[in-house]
């Protein structure tokens, strides 16, 4: 087995059996593949029809049914664990992805033996608000996780030991270009094409792309602790500083109302104190984070 073709489904009644017979016209001919659904308990008739898409092509396909929604990337982890290729690709249900473009990824996996590479979209057929929301909340998650590849999208090619290391992972929150971010950095990417929805509607909301962006930056950046430690630090100097000068003027001029100076030079060390204990408490989190997220210390890619 050379390629694992793995694909989520969520709704995708309507595309499942085009989008198998599109890579199977692709890779037929050119290696040995395996295409593995994971149905991820959706609202339309998407089950049914994998379950005759493995009964036309019992050899080449694998279904796995989640016992309730777990989500994408969570569906890619099992798909993941139960994968035979040498490299895993994974792509949407929903005929966004042109399977033809999987060898456009093979073929640049070839030229330097990359980790991972990323489908990069020429130009996305989401609508107006969709593209415009997408794009704004990417370019936080890059400042908030700087690791991680500029091209990153759901369109890759990942080796299998790279595969392999992802599903030792356990943390609250699943994002795979974060872990991907963790483990290799040997990774490209190439342009592929990106076509509009054909079937079912879309799961990403702008409530969830929110949220999604929201849970990505909670569990794998360190940008808004070290922002509150910073803030934390800065108010220390300047509350000491006010602190120092309402004492210094109380001893030489003695014209500030009664009480005045021991209530700023109270409340400026307190505050100060307060926020950098805030800061303190905040790396520790962030570090108990890193730690129950079992984030690996280090990934073999050969051994000579």
């Amino acid at each position: 087995m050379i390629y694992s073709v793995i694909i989520p489904v969520y709704n995708g009644e309507k595309t499942v059996r085009r989008l198998f017979e599109r890579i199977n016209a692709t890779l037929l001919n050119k290696s040995p593949f395996e295409v593995i659904f994971i149905y991820d308990c959706g609202k339309d008739n998407s089950w049914n029809e994998l379950v005759k898409l493995k009964a036309d092509f019992p050899e080449v396909i694998k279904v796995i049914r989640m016992s309730r929604n777990f989500g994408q990337h969570n569906a890619l982890i099992c798909g993941f664990e139960h994968a035979s290729g040498d490299f895993v690709i994974t792509m949407d249900e929903d005929l966004q992805h042109a399977p033809e473009d999987i060898v456009k990824l093979i073929e640049k996996q070839a030229e330097d033996d990359y980790d991972v590479v990323y489908g990069k979209y020429e130009i996305r057929k989401h609508s107006g608000f969709r593209n415009l929301s997408s794009t704004l909340l990417k370019k936080i998650i890059d400042i908030g996780v700087p690791d991680i590849h500029p091209d990153y999208s759901a369109f890759r090619l990942i080796k299998k030991t790279i595969s392999k290391s992802l599903t030792e992972m356990r943390n609250s929150y699943t994002f795979l270009d974060g872990y991907i971010s963790w483990v290799t950095t040997h990774c490209s990417s190439c342009l592929v094409s990106h076509s509009e929805r054909q079937g079912g509607v879309s799961a990403y909301t702008f409530k969830k792309l929110v949220g999604h962006t929201i849970n990505i930056f909670v569990t794998f950046s360190n940008l808004p602790i070290r922002l509150l430690t910073t803030m934390s630090f800065l108010v220390l100097v300047f509350m000491s500083a006010y602190s120092i000068y309402v004492l210094i003027r109380k001893l030489l001029y003695n014209d500030l109302a009664l009480g005045y100076p021991s209530l700023i030079i109270t409340i400026g060390f307190g505050v100060g104190l307060i926020m950098l204990a805030l800061g303190i408490i905040g790396e520790y989190i962030f570090r108990i984070n890193l730690k129950t997220t079992r984030r690996p210390n280090y990934n073999i890619d050969k051994v000579l």
